[in-house]
């Protein structure tokens, strides 16, 4: 049957439901001649031994023969051949007359006015007692309409990105695609009319053979993936069964494999970075619940057992005094015990390299013993096949040193390793914080200065000043809070929040979101992205306290300020003695909703600006709205446009927030923005 190009004609071993010859007895023969020649049927017969071949007229009509003039032999009908199809269709015979076999055939016959048309012939065989040939009979059909068909179908096929392969029911090709035959190394005639089954066994493997015969014994359409190496990659191949054969699509599929692993791989990541940020979130939660150096240190070795795997974790402290000493946290092993008296009595042969350098090691036993041979006795007596240095630094300063050791192999990629850093980050200012309440301050005066930063950073061309206040009547220690940090990209983000209420929930809260928000900071998410993620992390803490909080991102490079602000009080920018309100707000209090994506805005900058984020207790009072309010703080702020930055802070803090009858605690986050080569504003006041 083959097609594209091929027009040899193809044997179909069947001879199922034949036909009973012309004069049999078939059970009403008169009907099934009938039927056959409304079909457009023919019926032909061909005595072997009397070399006697007839015809009746449809097949005669077929032919393009006057039924009358054929000369009713088989070289009579082998004259009507086309000249191209002749010596296939004798051999064909030739077999058919020496086995005994039924066939199908397509072929080709030139009518007398020189048209070809395409015939198919169906035939069976009638023998004696000796098994000898003596009849062949059949029908014949127009199968010029088919092979139009089916040649338009391969020259659709030809167009697919798919190898195409076709069978028919005896597994012989009879078509074979473009993209298929490079596949198989050959030309698209060659393979036609061999059987799959006889190539070589590596050419289509045992996966193809057990889909094939799997399709040939259910007649469903399956498919299935496997690396076909003949073919060299992996492929996706379907087949669909059909009453004339089988056919196969072959599809590379590598480079989408190619692409679900690198999705696979992205997913991992992804997931990999929102486990971390989890563990930082939880950590930076247990800390802002510890109250002394011992309760961080639980904090830090638990979070290290559990969500670092490490075998043992040590918090070193610098002194007051300059000396390093070892904390011991109230969670420990008697082994744990034992190491920590060995370290106390000579600590750790790396620590003061870090707390000089301020860097951060990660190494293997090898490499440590190779810097530090006599710390052998050390790492054998911990038994230590990693082992992590990570400073401790607060304002810049190291003020101790996380020791991690790990019993088995440890790789730590960029990620873990600035993790563990940021970590450690969170871990120091903990420590600092808890240290200082445990020299025996206020409640309120601990967690308010450990909380909030102890020193603003500086980037060229900003200058940055802070003020907070507790309120004016004796209340415990209040939520609100600022920070401010330069990005690794150079980008300054300025926060200020403020937790409703006050006392130990209040200041812990505060301490969750400050460290939070700080923490998406550094992950250099945008302000949009960290005012969402408090909010999420508020709402599924079930803390019953609400919060608000306006997050900017200054980029000095494009002279640009990105803000969201979730329910809190407008920034105000002056452009000097111009005050604009940044009054877009662009979401409720955090916590308010779940899984609420805030927005945000971006403004390009003057020349000189000077930019206030503050708290309400700045603006509100009972007795005054609160858009009064606003216009003293606009005006006051305008009208000191020549005053040094601390100055307008003072002046604020004087004229706008008053020195008593504070109802709130409040904060105030100023900065004065001059790009490089402009001039400064001269202090006066």
């Amino acid at each position: 049957m083959g097609s594209g190009g091929d027009d040899r004609p193809r044997l179909h071993r069947h001879a199922n439901d034949l036909p009973a010859p012309p004069g049999s007895d078939g059970g009403g023969p008169a009907r099934v001649l009938l039927a056959l020649d409304t079909a457009g049927v023919g019926i032909w017969e061909w005595d072997v031994a009397a070399n006697r071949l007839r015809w009746d007229q449809r097949t005669a009509d077929l032919h393009g023969v006057e039924l009358g003039s054929f000369a009713g032999t088989a070289e009579a009908f082998f004259s009507c051949v086309h000249p191209s199809d002749l010596p296939f269709l004798r051999a064909r015979m030739d077999t058919v007359l020496a086995t005994g076999e039924s066939f199908l055939e397509e072929f080709r016959v030139v009518r007398p006015d020189g048209s070809p048309v395409w015939l198919q012939v169906r035939g069976g065989i009638v023998g004696d007692d000796a098994g000898r040939v003596v009849r062949v009979t059949g029908i014949c059909t127009d199968a010029t309409g088919l092979r139009a068909g089916r040649e338009q179908a391969g020259r659709a096929l030809q167009q697919v990105s798919d190898g195409v392969l076709v069978f028919d029911n005896d597994s012989r090709f009879v078509f074979v695609n473009t993209v298929m035959s490079r596949l198989l190394g050959c030309d698209t005639c060659e393979p036609v009319g061999e059987q799959f089954l006889d190539l070589e066994p590596s050419l289509m493997g045992p996966a193809f053979e057990k889909l094939y015969l799997q399709a040939l014994d259910t007649q469903l359409p399956v498919e299935s993936e496997a690396d076909y190496a003949a073919f060299g990659g992996h492929f996706e191949v379907r087949l669909f069964p059909s009453p004339e054969g089988i056919t196969a699509y072959f599809r590379n599929v590598d480079e989408r494999r190619r692409a679900e692993a690198h999705r696979a791989a992205l997913i991992t990541s992804l997931s990999s970075a929102l486990g971390r940020a989890r563990q930082l979130f939880d950590v930076t939660a247990a800390l802002g619940q510890a109250l002394t150096v011992p309760d961080v240190a639980d904090v830090i070795v638990r979070s290290a057992w559990d969500d670092l795997g490490a075998d043992c974790a040590i918090i070193m402290l610098v002194g007051d005094e300059g000396r390093v000493r070892v904390v011991t946290p109230t969670v420990q092993s008697e082994r744990i015990s034992r190491l920590l008296e060995l370290i106390s009595a000579r600590g750790t042969a790396a620590t003061p390299d870090v707390l000089r350098t301020a860097r951060a090691r990660f190494d293997s036993r090898a490499e440590h013993l190779a810097d530090y041979p006599h710390a052998r006795s050390l790492l054998e007596a911990a038994a230590v096949a990693w082992i992590a240095h990570i400073p401790l630094i607060v304002s810049g300063k190291p003020i101790g040193v996380i020791v991690l050791l790990w019993e088995s192999e440890r790789v730590f990629d960029a990620d873990e390793r600035a993790f563990l850093t940021t970590l450690a980050g969170h871990c120091a200012h903990a420590l600092e914080r808890v240290r200082l309440y445990e020299k025996q301050l206020s409640v309120s005066e601990a967690l308010q200065r450990a909380i909030l930063p102890q020193r603003l950073p500086e980037l060229a061309g900003v200058e940055l000043a802070a003020r907070y206040l507790p309120a004016g009547r004796d209340v415990d220690v209040g939520g609100d809070w600022y920070d401010a940090l330069v990005l690794p990209t150079g980008e300054l983000t300025l926060i200020v929040g403020d937790v409703g209420g006050h006392g130990l929930r209040a200041a812990t809260v505060m301490a969750e979101l400050r460290h939070a928000a700080r923490a998406y900071a550094l992950l250099s998410h945008p302000p949009a992205m960290i005012t969402s993620q408090l909010s999420s992390n508020l709402a599924a803490s079930d803390s019953a306290v609400y919060a608000t909080a306006v997050v900017a991102c200054l980029d000095m490079a494009e002279k640009t300020l990105t803000w969201s602000c979730a329910g809190h009080p407008p920034p105000l920018l002056l452009d000097g003695d111009c005050p604009a309100f940044l009054e877009v707000v662009h979401g409720p209090i955090l916590g308010a909703v779940d899984n609420l994506a805030y927005r945000q805005d971006t403004v390009t900058l003057p020349t000189r600006a000077r930019l206030l984020l503050y708290s309400d207790g700045l603006v509100e009072r009972r007795d005054a709205s609160i858009t009064d309010r606003l216009a003293v703080l606009a005006t006051v702020a305008a009208q000191s446009d020549t005053l040094s930055l601390d100055a307008l802070c003072d002046r604020l803090l004087t004229e706008v927030a008053g020195p008593s009858g504070r109802e709130d605690d409040l904060c105030l986050l100023a900065a004065d923005i001059h790009g490089p080569g402009s001039r400064t504003r001269t202090p006066t006041g």
